[in-house]
């Protein structure tokens, strides 16, 4: 069996740890003896899982067998704000419900509450489990199409982020004011999605709750999004996850015009949105 859950960028600006796209960027595990073999070169891309991987927690945490080999592929780059470590948990405890006999809709929902327990936040999870733009709220997941002409255009840089450390340096406490703000604009990202007016998402994606902090820290991402938001046909540019990376909206035909004029070190993706979350391949 062969379980593929696709990665995200989650907090989209305001809604921390509540808002996330699921990006096509897939993570595989393989519930095998053996890695999967084709007679391709490529198949030496498949890992095996140690217990301490997140897919192999996710796993056992889920009720899977201790003791069946698990192989993990992927092409998500860890500690980039591309939700790897959700990906990895959703496609393990999602594998253990598929082996348990777990239909798939049990088994997802089970997946992303193992996963968001792991996680200790439900964005990323929600994602990779669900697909599409989700709005996470504990272990209920709403999940919206994104328009299927849309990209997302992502910049990492080669330095990575803890998203434990990100998340410490961030204030116990945060103004009314500031808080109003950034309410009023997660709602404008699910209002602008579930009607088609996508004109709101560029004033969307502004925060005050972390987003500004965080690029602070981050002087090449901040350049980065303001680059992004300087052009035209960008329709959001946010701190993917706690970072470092930055992601875009934009329409597909202008996106590879977009990712190309990003300057600076880094690597740059255009990406569609994952329509589909986790799920046997």
């Amino acid at each position: 069996m062969i379980v593929t859950a696709p990665a995200s960028s989650a907090n989209l600006g305001p809604g921390f740890d509540c808002l996330a796209i699921a990006l096509d960027v897939p993570f595989h595990l393989a519930v095998t003896a053996a890695p999967p073999s084709s007679g391709d070169p490529d198949d030496a891309r498949y890992h095996l899982a140690e217990p301490t991987h997140p897919t192999g927690v996710a796993f056992r945490e889920a009720g899977g067998d201790p003791s069946q080999s698990l192989w993990w592929s992927s092409p998500i780059p860890p500690g980039r704000g591309m939700g790897f470590s959700g990906a990895a948990r959703v496609a393990g405890a999602y594998a253990a419900g598929i082996a348990d006999g777990l239909d798939h809709a049990t088994a997802r929902a089970g997946a992303h509450r193992v996963a968001t327990q792991l996680e200790t936040h439900p964005d990323n999870s929600a994602a990779s489990a669900f697909g599409g733009f989700t709005v996470a709220v504990g272990e209920r997941v709403i999940s919206l199409a994104v328009p299927g002409d849309l990209s997302v255009i992502v910049w990492s840089p080669s330095a990575s982020t803890s998203t434990d450390a990100s998340r410490r340096a961030l204030p116990g406490r945060i103004l009314l004011d500031d808080a109003a703000f950034s309410v009023a604009r997660a709602a404008a990202w699910v209002a602008a999605l579930a009607t088609g007016d996508l004109e709101v998402l560029r004033e969307a994606c502004e925060d005050r709750l972390h987003q500004d902090l965080r690029l602070q820290a981050r002087p090449d991402a901040r350049a980065v999004r303001e680059h992004l938001l300087g052009r035209p046909e960008v329709l959001a540019a946010w701190l993917s996850g706690s970072g470092p990376s930055i992601a875009a909206l934009v329409p597909e035909d202008p996106a590879s015009l977009v990712a190309s004029s990003i300057a600076g070190d880094g690597v740059v993706r255009t990406v569609s949105v994952a329509a589909a979350g986790v799920h046997v391949t």
